[in-house]
């Protein structure tokens, strides 16, 4: 291929500025003017050069913890990410990703992923966000020798070479995992021999070559935007530091490192520059004096800009949205149907309101649970896509589209796979707009079904919710009725936020009432299902109906209760709860999962702050005991609080046992 001489000049000046950037990085961190740990890519700036030179501003990178490189590269600003570095407001991410996590989203940089292999689940998403879009852009992962053993890996390439997706992976073989050596943690020498398992090209370059690495990937790059699909480029090259600043480096010799160090790529490259006369000895000293005061300047930039608010320490967990309004009357005429079908014809209206929205996950076409199987008919397989039994590739995959113009809705089809696919529903759906800066914005749905009473098992029963209230950045819906799955999941799709949509499998079935025609149901608003004024039960999910039944049971005896069904956990309707303590001055919390570290722990807790004096009988609560879900139905049925309980748990609170 022949190479314009403005790029050769560019991709010299390029790998320059890395390498001036990584040094001054190591001595500001040394000067204690940069906090927490510190990856340089000092040796490997031909990697980044390279590869990114065959790039369009327009297409995308994933990179990884060792990703100053990239993002210069790509076009990000030194004077920004020094200043992100130095923890400062003026950085690209705000001060709140810092080395691990560099990102400048507006250059196509994706992301930093501070997890090991992350990164390889999320590219195939950005690259078929580009297909659904009718875009041809190209999507490139950058990871390292140790990365390709994560299962995350695989999954990737998988489902990339699965739906041939324009994605390039990219191998930065520095030969260690952290501190362990290629050889002591791969069978194999050339990483890119994996990639004979997915059908795809598999290319070893040295990575010490800018020329070598270009070409790979420019061809790697021309194939996946025709529609060819993925390819794997290994580029065998050495990071000159250890695994971090300061790291003791007792895993390899000095002699090693010299060597590699002989092997330097830019005085290399400067050579055959030279030797074609597109540089000449007054031209390398005003480029490298150029680039000097470049880096000089982003630090003064950097050491000048002022530190973060601690104000607004949790400013960008989530994307803005408007308060939840008030609650409006839904439509008049209903019908009696399904949470299954509730939630089928909400999937179908979104699918044909806004293309941007598509399912996958496993199974999609004849599901255990059946919601999704006649909208594959109806949509066909580019909008209802059937996955491989890949968790993390289906979550990643999702994250990596939302991050690029889609709103997907992502199927998992137990909730106990939750903890198949924790890293990027964890690391990266709930923490990517965060750890930006608010860059960049996360409309994903994950819906799962979960609960008891199919006699399933320990592995394929449990109830999660509590789980997952807990991570920040992640808005939590857990509905009970029909009518409530249908407004709430239109709701959770139209979000600009990662939702995790609760279904549980005993609703799927169980008769309600749905409204006719259009209608959404804000997210933070709880529903009252029953008003009383003798004792609050707050109930969720399958124990709402629980509670519902009770409450008949016990108004029979003349005790009056108020049922109060949150609806969504994240953001929690706490006002509606304290409201109607306030007027019955008693509190039960009823739930299916476990007792400790449930979701009644919290509602007590916040109910016992701010509404203490209102209560006349102290909070109790019900759930799940604390043992994994029995198979036998006898055993199954007696770990949950049944009517029976909760009649009496309400009569105890009352004094009439």
């Amino acid at each position: 291929m022949h190479i314009p001489d403005d790029k050769l000049l560019w991709m010299y000046r390029k790998m320059l500025q890395i390498r001036h950037f990584e040094e001054r990085v190591a001595v500001e961190f040394e000067a204690g003017n940069i906090p927490g740990l510190v990856h340089l890519s000092t040796g490997q700036e031909a990697m980044a050069a390279g590869t990114c030179a065959a790039l369009r501003p327009d297409d995308f990178i994933v990179s990884t913890y060792r990703g100053h490189g990239h993002n210069l590269a790509k076009g990000g600003s030194p004077a920004r990410m020094m200043a992100e570095l130095f923890a400062r407001e003026t950085g690209d991410c705000h001060g709140r990703g810092g080395c691990l996590h560099i990102t400048d989203f507006g250059v196509g940089n994706l992301g930093s992923m501070g997890i090991v292999g992350a990164g390889v689940v999320l590219a195939p998403g950005a690259a078929l966000s580009a297909v659904l879009r009718g875009a041809d852009q190209v999507t490139v992962c950058f990871f390292g020798d140790g990365a390709s053993n994560q299962g995350m890996f695989h999954e990737g390439l998988n489902l990339a070479a699965l739906w041939k997706l324009p994605v390039v992976f990219v191998c930065e073989n520095n030969l260690y995992g952290e501190a362990t050596p290629q050889a002591e943690h791969q069978p194999i020498t050339d990483i890119a021999d994996r990639a004979a398992s997915y059908a795809m090209p598999g290319v070893v370059v040295d990575g010490n070559d800018v020329l070598a690495v270009h070409q790979a990937v420019w061809e790697a790059v021309a194939r996946a935007r025709a529609g060819q699909g993925p390819t794997l480029i290994e580029g065998k090259t050495y990071r000159w530091h250890g695994h971090y600043v300061g790291d003791p480096e007792t895993y390899r010799t000095r002699e090693e490192v010299a060597a590699w160090r002989a092997k330097d790529p830019i005085p290399r490259f400067r050579a055959y520059l030279l030797e074609r006369g597109l540089l000449d000895e007054a031209a390398v000293a005003r480029i490298d004096e150029e680039v000097q005061a470049e880096i000089a300047e982003a630090v003064a930039f950097a050491a000048a800009s002022p530190y973060p608010d601690p104000a607004e320490v949790c400013r960008d967990t989530f994307a803005p949205q408007p308060p939840p309004a008030p609650a409006q009357p839904l439509p008049g005429e209903t019908v009696l149907t399904t949470g299954q079908i509730a939630l089928r014809e909400a999937l179908a209206e979104e699918l044909s309101r806004d293309p941007r929205v598509f399912l996958l996950g496993e199974d999609l076409r004849q599901a255990i649970f059946g919601v999704c199987n006649e909208l594959y008919e109806e949509f066909g397989p580019e909008r209802v896509r059937n996955t491989p039994i890949s968790e993390n590739a289906i979550i990643g995959c999702a994250v990596g589209a939302a991050l690029t113009g889609m709103r997907p809705v992502a199927e998992i089809m137990f909730e106990d796979f939750l903890t198949c696919c924790m890293d990027p529903i964890v690391n990266s759906a709930a923490k990517l707009r965060y750890m930006t800066g608010g860059q960049v914005t996360v409309p994903l749905v994950i819906r799962v079904p979960g609960g008891a009473g199919l006699s399933a098992g320990a592995q394929h029963s449990q109830s999660l919710e509590a789980l997952f209230w807990h991570i920040p950045g992640l808005k939590v819906v857990a509905p009970s009725t029909p009518a409530d799955m249908k407004g709430l999941l239109k709701t959770a799709i139209r979000d600009d936020n990662p939702v995790i949509f609760f279904e549980h499998k005993a609703l799927y079935f169980e008769g309600g009432e749905l409204p006719l025609g259009e209608y959404t149901i804000p997210l933070g608003l709880a529903d009252v299902k029953r008003p009383g004024t003798d004792v609050t039960i707050v109930a969720f999910m399958a124990m709402v109906p629980r509670a519902l039944n009770a409450a008949e049971m016990l108004a029979v005896e003349g005790i009056s209760v108020e049922v109060v069904d949150p609806r969504t956990l994240v953001p929690l309707d706490i006002e509606t709860i304290l409201a109607s303590v306030r007027q019955t001055k008693r509190l039960l919390t009823v739930e299916e999962g476990a007792l400790t570290g449930g979701l009644g722990a919290e509602i007590a807790a916040r109910v016992a702050k701010e509404a203490f004096d209102y209560l006349d009988a102290p909070i109790e609560r019900l759930a799940g005991h604390d043992c994994p879900i029995p198979f036998s139905p006898l055993l199954e049925e007696a770990m949950y609080p049944s009517e029976e309980q909760i009649v009496a748990t309400v009569k105890q609170m009352l004094g009439r046992e």
